[in-house]
């Protein structure tokens, strides 16, 4: 009886592969599916089938297109999931978009803070791109990616410390620990300067800039 029902599924998903729409030839059918995707409304025969016309695509358009779908839709439901499709979107198919980016970065920093070097590539990637967002939207997202950057290398400072204490004061520690602080002061100082130009608060910025620099003048503060 287990053969029999193991057979059905799979002549269920061979017949479900074979009447899979060829989204390259067809991109509006892709279109047509985004009002679901934005509610996490896709089923698994469609997810199937979007994932078969991923592996097929022989262009990177048509991955793009597929991929950003299927993320849109397990954003809405499953970030776990959503953050395994952005991995792979940013391994295989495009780093060039900061909106993808920035939302990984914070996802990363959330979920797990021993992923905070990983916080700060991603942050950087989505920086270097910054000129793509206008307004409102551009002030906010550059002050929060610069707060997550200099957050989460001064985590990672704080971890190179921690092995200080723990394995001794070894020459390649220190210089681990030297270029980690120097990374500080230098983000935290760019956040300051943002901060500024921008009309948000130094405070913060200013007091995580002033933790790292050995002179107030190296953040911006003129001493007397």
């Amino acid at each position: 009886m287990w053969r029999l029902a193991v057979l059905g599924v799979l002549a269920a998903a061979t017949t479900a592969r074979a009447e899979c729409i060829d989204y390259a030839a067809d991109p509006g059918a892709l279109v047509s599916l985004e009002p679901y995707a934005t509610k996490g409304a896709l089923d698994d025969g469609q997810k199937e089938c979007l994932e078969a016309g991923y592996s097929a695509a022989d262009t990177q358009t048509t991955k793009d297109k597929i991929s950003r779908v299927l993320m849109v839709n397990a954003y809405a439901y499953n970030t776990k999931i959503w953050a395994e499709l952005v991995a792979r979107h940013l391994d295989e198919v495009d780093r060039s978009d900061p909106d993808i980016a920035y939302l990984y970065a914070f996802y990363l920093y959330n979920n797990d803070k021993a992923d905070a070097e990983e916080v700060v590539r991603w942050t950087e990637v989505a920086l270097e791109r910054r000129d793509t967002w206008t307004g409102d939207v551009y002030v906010s997202r550059v002050y929060g990616l610069m707060r997550l950057r200099a957050v989460a290398a001064n985590a990672v400072w704080e971890l190179t410390e921690k092995e200080r204490a723990e394995s001794g004061s070894s020459p390649e520690v220190l210089d681990r620990i030297e270029k980690q602080r120097n990374r500080v002061k230098t983000f935290s100082r760019e956040w300051v300067d943002f901060a500024k130009v921008s009309g948000r608060s130094v405070k913060e910025p200013l007091a995580l800039c002033l933790s790292a620099a050995n002179l107030a003048k190296a953040c911006g503060v003129e001493e007397d």
